[in-house]
């Protein structure tokens, strides 16, 4: 085990980088036991996949990469049905509204809400 190492930035404040480095420095120089070293070679991708992954995050850009993740995919994947609809639409406007007829007829209950779908077949069909 390592001493605990503080470092200080010329405005009085933690240096926490600085201690990182000096800390893994310090463990690179610290020798494995036998059976540790391969527990150390095997882990070495790890270790450089979570230094990559978790670097937004050292930098303040964690919600970035968040939101590049979970939300991004979410948004091109909708806005990419969006848009195959309304080509789809465009382009067979009466197949498309045959289809959406044929929904209503097999379920009365949807009837509430497929006028936005007559309506929306419609305007592009005129445009």
């Amino acid at each position: 085990m390592t001493a605990t190492i503080f470092r200080y930035k010329p405005n009085g404040e933690r240096d926490h980088y600085l201690e990182q480095i000096e800390r893994e420095v310090a463990e690179l120089h610290a020798r494995p036991g036998d059976g540790e070293l391969w527990a150390y070679i095997f882990s070495l991708p790890i270790k450089a996949l979570a230094f990559v992954l978790f670097l937004p995050f050292r930098y303040g850009y964690g919600k970035h990469f968040l939101f590049l993740i979970f939300v991004a995919p979410l948004l091109l994947i909708f806005g990419w049905v969006a848009v195959e609809l309304v080509l789809k639409i465009h382009a067979e406007p009466q197949v498309f509204l045959a289809h959406w007829q044929a929904h209503v007829i097999r379920h009365p209950a949807a009837v509430h809400w497929t006028w936005l779908v007559r309506d929306l077949t419609q305007t592009l069909a005129a445009a």
